[in-house]
Order: structure tokens, then C-alpha cells, then sequence
């Protein structure tokens, strides 16, 4: 195989993890007492069924699992790009992201209804805060990116990945601990978290690749 074609196949390995964590949610991850079923798309409805507060940083993420998990295919599939045009297309990608990250955390706060319990709506501006640090992330790396700092963006993307499966794995555990004892998750609820860092595995096996071959592209030729 060619390091074209090296580079590429690590590349759809990336996409396809990324593809079977967002069909992970389309998946049932937990039953209400009453039978009811929630999906991995709409977990944040089992904020309602806890015997104990909910942590933080675990409310943050079931809250807006499905717009994250739907993010990191978009922004996976950009790592390692060199050409001129890919990587302008690549930044205004991630840019899209951070915009994205901004509306979710803007809806956040607009949402914060003023009879709402001052443990869940700290939570919530919590949860704002987070996503708009994220997006302020997500746009540095773009410019980065459109500035010719390959590596730094690599990273980034690759940090980002390996990031959500450590969240959603940290995340799911927590909502665990504090379900209501009738409840349990399925085994679907953890597959996005592993499917994330696989993702985040061979994003960083493509750029270590990309980056070697763009070193000896520019080595001297022996005299």
C-alpha cells in the first residue's frame, strides 16, 4: 500500500468510528420505571431520573451529547490536511464547529427559565461556559490551521477526540452512580466513548504518518 493510500485508510477508519458513535445514540440506552425508553440522542431526559445531583461536569455532557457527538465527525475528517485549498476548507470546517459550539451555549443560557432550581441553573450557565471555552479552542486551532501551524491543529484534533471518549466514558459513570436504582445502562451508552478514542487512535497514527512523510519530502537529496 502507498502512503497515499496508508494515510486515506486511516482517514475512513476515522470517519467510521466517528459514524458509529452518532449511530450509537439512535440506540435505546436506558427504560424509565414507567417503560419508556430513552435513546442515546435524548439521554438528557434521565437528568430527571437521579436519586442524587447529577456532577457538573456529567450534566454538562448529557446535556448536549447530541451536539457534541454529531461535532467530532466533522472535525475529525480534517486532521492532517496540507494542500492549500484543503486547508482553508479545513479551517472554515472547524470555524463551523465553534460557531455551532457558541449557538448550543447560547441556547444554553436563553433557556434558563427564572423559577428553574439555582442548582440546575448554575449548572446550566456551567455548561455554557464550557461549550463557549471549547468553541474559543476550536477557533484558535482554525487559525492555526489557516496560518500553516499543521501540527498544532493535528493535535488539537487529535486532544479533542481522545477528550469526548474520556468525557462520555467519566460522564456515563456518573449518571450511573446517581440512576435511579430501577434503571441501568445498556451497553450501547458506552460505545460513543470508545468509539471516540479508536478515532482519536487512528487520527494520530494518520498525522504521525502525514507529518514523517512531509519531513522527508523536504530532506535534501544525498549529494
Amino acid at each position: 500500500m502507498t502512503i497515499m493510500g496508508a494515510r486515506w485508510a486511516w482517514r475512513v477508519g476515522t470517519g467510521f468510528w466517528c459514524l458509529l458513535a452518532v449511530a450509537a445514540g439512535v440506540a435505546v440506552w436506558t427504560t424509565e420505571p414507567g417503560g419508556n425508553s430513552i435513546h442515546g440522542l435524548d439521554i438528557y431526559y434521565a437528568r430527571d431520573n437521579v436519586t442524587s445531583a447529577l456532577h457538573p461536569v456529567a450534566y454538562m455532557y448529557v446535556t448536549h451529547f447530541a451536539g457534541l457527538v454529531e461535532l467530532t465527525l466533522p472535525l475529525a475528517v480534517t486532521a492532517g490536511v496540507r494542500g492549500p485549498r484543503a486547508r482553508f476548507v479545513a479551517g472554515s470546517v472547524a470555524v463551523l464547529v465553534a460557531a455551532v459550539l457558541v449557538l448550543l451555549a447560547v441556547k444554553t443560557l436563553a433557556d434558563i427559565s427564572p423559577y428553574a432550581d439555582s442548582s440546575r441553573a448554575s449548572h446550566d450557565r456551567l455548561a455554557a461556559a464550557g461549550l463557549i471555552a471549547l468553541a474559543v479552542a476550536t477557533l484558535c486551532a482554525a487559525v492555526a490551521l489557516m496560518c500553516r501551524g499543521f501540527a498544532f491543529y493535528d493535535r488539537f484534533v487529535v486532544v479533542f477526540l481522545a477528550g469526548m471518549g474520556i468525557l462520555h466514558l467519566v460522564s456515563m459513570y456518573l449518571l450511573a452512580a446517581v440512576l435511579d436504582p430501577r434503571m441501568s445502562l445498556t451497553l450501547w451508552a458506552w460505545v460513543p466513548g470508545l468509539c471516540d478514542l479508536l478515532a482519536a487512535g487512528c487520527t494520530a497514527v494518520l498525522v504521525a504518518g502525514t507529518a514523517t512523510a512531509r519531513r522527508d519530502a523536504t530532506q535534501p537529496l544525498p549529494a
